[in-house]
């Protein structure tokens, strides 16, 4: 489209009224008639009317006054009613045109505000904004887009796309998703991700959205995108996981060989536990018990990378099994239950959370210490309670039981680990935990470990 000047401007007007007065002197002067020419003074009216607005009515005054000259000094007729008709419709198309242009611009000035003003919004969004048409070509781009991909505004406005922007792998099937988008024969898939290549040919990952826009007939007729470069992200993601796949294989190395090692000297100090007497014996013992801990801290670990990694999905677990299972686990020690079956929510680190507690109320209690296990089923929500006959939890140390690392007062006190995984597990599970006086009001009589499960209604398997 040819963009005039006001110089070009000018030069057209001034040659059309030079044009008007030739053909005025020209009309009467030679061929002696005056009717027809002066329609041509249009022209110059309309035009000026539609580059200067009221200025057009001085144009329509002037050319009327050429019709006053031109019949007065060369036609021995005088002024008709047609020629002050003219002369005024000279001045109305002048007025209307230029009032109708007056009009158009303000309007187009408003549009023009409205879109500096959206530009300035994509500008600041710090992320890629494009206007695709249906013929794939960008009809507009913020700045924040153009620096991403390394253009200026004017090298992209009217490129095609795909082909300018998607790498050539991915060029033909992702036309076809918007050709199918933007004809209403597929729908926009939501955020996704999507491959860019920029000017120097460097590929960039943006976290991409688009919405298909409408015409006033709602049909479609382009579709508005808008990305964030994601790149690093995703490059940091995958190097997270690769470091992560590896520390969990140097972890299940290293576990399967700690647990294979352990296992082979928990067997010889059992047999040397068997032949030796006295100060040896008790020596064995203690070794053992350092074996134990060992064992104990392994799968404390494991267990805490498998919570952690989120992968069990939760099922329905047949809470009586899980808890007759970690009684016969301490056959050594006086657990009472009594107990029907019943399905919680869960996975199969369940059973971990009754082996802490089991061993958390073996390890701190008195000699001959008596642990309870009740059951209480009420709406939907199993509350399970595990209680001992040991020394009790003082008061200011019950808040930060279930915290990581924290040591009670006991000389027996161990690193915390086990309360804080079987918090984390009943919180996994929907529930809560906390811990209470077996006798309210007396700590030194005993602890009670209180926590909630989610019931399930699923009908139960016979037990084996």
């Amino acid at each position: 489209m040819i963009t005039l000047t006001e110089r070009h401007r000018v030069a057209i007007l001034v040659s059309l009224i030079a044009i008007s007065v030739f053909l005025t002197y020209y009309f009467h002067a030679v061929l002696m008639f005056g009717t027809v020419f002066s329609h041509f003074f249009y022209i110059p009216i309309i035009l000026t009317a539609l580059w200067w607005d009221k200025r057009s009515i001085l144009v329509a005054l002037f050319l009327g006054g050429l019709v006053v000259v031109g019949t007065l000094g060369f036609s021995p007729d005088p002024l008709a009613l047609d020629d002050y008709a003219r002369i005024l419709m000279f001045i109305v198309v002048a007025s209307v045109v230029a009032s109708l242009s007056e009009q158009l611009r303000k309007r187009e000035r408003e549009v023009k505000k409205q879109r500096d003003l959206v530009q300035r919004y994509l500008d600041v969004a710090g992320i890629l904004f494009v206007v695709i048409s249906r013929d794939h070509t960008i009809r507009l781009i913020n700045r924040d887009g153009c620096e991403m991909l390394g253009y200026r505004e004017e090298e992209l406005l009217g490129k095609d796309w795909f082909e300018t922007l998607v790498p050539e792998t991915l060029r033909e099937a992702r036309r076809q998703i918007f050709d199918a988008v933007i004809s209403g024969d597929g729908t926009s898939r939501g955020r996704r991700e999507n491959t860019v290549v920029t000017r120097n040919g460097t590929e960039v990952i943006l976290a991409w959205r688009d919405a298909v826009l409408t015409g006033d007939d709602d049909r479609p007729v382009a579709m508005i995108g808008s990305g964030s470069d994601i790149t690093d992200r995703i490059r940091v993601e995958e190097e997270l996981r690769a470091a992560h796949d590896e520390a969990n294989l140097y972890l299940d190395i290293m576990a399967h060989d700690i647990n294979n090692a352990n296992a082979v000297a928990l067997g010889y100090t059992d047999l040397l536990i068997e032949m030796l007497e006295g100060k040896e014996r008790q020596m064995v013992l203690k070794l053992r018990g350092g074996i134990s801990r060992s064992i104990e801290i392994i799968q404390n670990v494991s267990t805490i990378r498998r919570l952690h990694s989120g992968d069990d999905a939760m099922a329905p677990v047949d809470l009586d099994a899980v808890i007759r299972a970690g009684i016969a686990h301490h056959s050594d020690a006086r657990i009472l239950y009594e107990g029907e079956p019943i399905m919680v929510m869960a996975d199969d680190l369940l059973p971990e959370v009754f082996m802490n507690l089991f061993s958390n109320s073996i390890k701190f209690g008195e000699p001959g210490v008596e642990v309870r296990v009740r059951i209480k089923d009420e709406d939907g929500v199993v509350e399970v309670s595990v209680e001992d006959t040991g020394p009790g939890v003082p008061d200011p140390v019950k808040p930060m039981l279930f915290t990581r690392f924290t040591r009670g007062t006991n000389t027996r006190s161990g690193k915390g680990l086990g309360l804080y995984i079987t918090r984390m597990l009943v919180e996994r599970y929907g529930g809560r935990i906390r811990i209470e006086d077996r006798v309210p009001g007396h700590p030194g009589e005993g602890a009670a470990f209180r926590f909630t499960l989610q019931r399930c209604d699923q009908p139960i398997s016979a037990r084996s």
